[in-house]
């Protein structure tokens, strides 16, 4: 039977609806600045009608609407622009990282200026082309040695400098496979509290903006593919391998040993990440800073084998052959080059002569050593400039390349960011607009009640004398 207090129950859910509604409108004026959050709409929907006996009217059964409830509070979210964010994110991320460390390798060589082994290098011959003048001036002989000796500790200090960067990339690494493993744990936690919720049919939309601010910042890191089943099942791809599935997740480690990244529960097979700034990190480190140090090495010993060959066949004042004039050695810490301490201690041992019996002011050795910078060389397959301003200049194409792949990915990725907030961050002056529109409701679903009040206040008030 129809009661006359069933329109106070429609009213009361419009009263409750609209007071939710509001409640939404401030949760997202609240979260206006938080990062990553995105807008959430109530989903209002009517109940089901219910069917009434056609007494009144003669005409069967009617259905009548019995309000209106809360559906769902759903975020607004595109799906597709993020996983097109977090392609383009993955690019930036490698590309930074490396624009970071070669700003430091260009910073180590200082090149061009008068400090980088460019500059030390050109003094030395301009030394030596000074004792080919002069070849008995033991003044000159002493700028020698200690042009010699700077241009060592030049090589050797940048050596070590590309050693320590190498350092210093390995804990970079090992510091970005804590971040993955840390990112994957929290996801899969988040996986089962979006899950568990999810269960009794309403979206978990604060939990799922959590997820993706999460995931944003492991795409940086690593390129990643994400999906969920029918089920609601979540996963995380890496490489073609799962890092996260369900509130399952698998760990990376970093081998000390052969400095590579692998998967602790497969195998300890390699991670096999083709973006990202585990990957910049590790093409940085293999081909790019290791080719660096390696071509510093073949340019220092090809050059003191070449200009030892030439000192060892003059002879010194005292008309003895000479000796080796620079010693190379790779050592632990990174030095390269060194002078030989008998020549550093006694500078008459330099040998500038070609015959021990020449004429005095035999200059002919001390040509040939300043000659050698002109001097083509197979190994180098150049001169030893030209050798070492081929490695300054990879270094600065390689450097230009990744500032201009950098600048290109912050482009993509704010532009993508850009969308993405056009269509998730919240609108101050919409969300007013919802909350004028949801006082009205509330306020017309109060009147309705008042009216209703009043039409029952007529039935049991008026209609009648109860007892007369």
């Amino acid at each position: 039977m129809y009661s006359g207090f069933f329109g106070i129950e429609i009213a009361k859910k419009a009263l409750f609806a609209s007071q939710k509604a509001q409640e939404n409108v401030a949760h997202n004026v609240a979260n206006a600045n938080t990062p990553g959050f995105s807008r959430q709409r109530v989903v209002l929907e009517s109940t089901y009608t219910k069917p009434f006996s056609g007494l009144y009217t003669g005409t069967g059964e009617v259905q009548v609407g019995t309000g209106v409830r809360i559906g769902d509070i759903t975020r607004i979210r595109d799906s597709f622009t993020d996983m097109q964010y977090r392609d383009e994110n993955s690019s930036l991320g490698q590309w930074s990282v490396q624009t970071d460390i070669l700003k430091q390798v260009e910073a180590i060589f200082s090149e061009p200026s008068d400090i980088g082994i460019s500059s030390v290098l050109t003094k030395f011959w301009q030394s030596l082309e000074e004792l080919s003048k002069n070849p008995e001036a033991i003044e000159i002989r002493e700028t020698v040695k200690e042009r010699a000796v700077t241009l060592a500790d030049t090589i050797n200090h940048t050596a070590r400098q590309l050693n320590e960067i190498l350092g210093d990339i390995n804990f970079r690494i090992s510091v970005k496979v804590d971040e993955v493993n840390t990112l994957a744990r929290q996801i899969a936690a988040l996986n089962g509290e979006i899950r568990h919720m999810e269960l009794t049919g309403t979206t978990a939309a604060d939990l799922r903006d959590k997820r993706d601010l999460l995931l944003d910042q492991l795409s940086k890191i690593v390129d990643i593919e994400t999906y969920e089943d029918q089920n609601g099942l979540f996963s995380v791809n890496v490489g073609g391998a799962i890092l996260v599935k369900g509130t399952e997740f698998n760990t990376l480690t970093f081998d000390e040993k052969d400095l590579k990244v692998k998967w602790q529960d497969f195998n300890n097979i390699n991670l096999n990440s083709k973006k990202g700034e585990l990957t910049g990190l590790l093409e940085l480190r293999d081909k790019k800073v290791k080719n660096y140090l390696y071509a510093l090495q073949t340019f220092t010993e090809k050059f003191a084998e070449k200009f030892n060959e030439i000192h060892k066949s003059g002879y010194d004042l005292y008309g003895n052959p000479g000796e080796k004039f620079f010693v190379y050695n790779l050592l632990d810490s990174g030095d390269l080059l060194f002078v030989n301490s008998n020549i550093i201690s006694d500078v008459k041992k330099i040998a500038a002569a070609e015959t021990s019996t020449g004429i005095p002011g035999d200059n002919r050795n001390a040509l040939k050593l300043a000659d050698l910078r002109y001097q083509y060389i197979d190994a180098l397959k150049g001169t030893i400039d030209d050798y070492y301003g081929a490695l300054i200049s990879r270094i600065g194409i390689d450097s230009q390349e990744a500032a201009r792949m950098t600048e290109s990915q912050e482009y993509m990725v704010s532009q993508l960011d850009e969308r993405r907030k056009e269509i998730s961050s919240v609108s101050i002056d919409e969300e007013m607009a919802k909350m004028i529109m949801y006082q009205h409701t509330y306020n017309a679903a109060a009147r309705m009640i008042t009216a209703m009040d009043e039409m029952i206040e007529t039935i049991v008030s008026r209609m009648g004398l109860v007892g007369r």
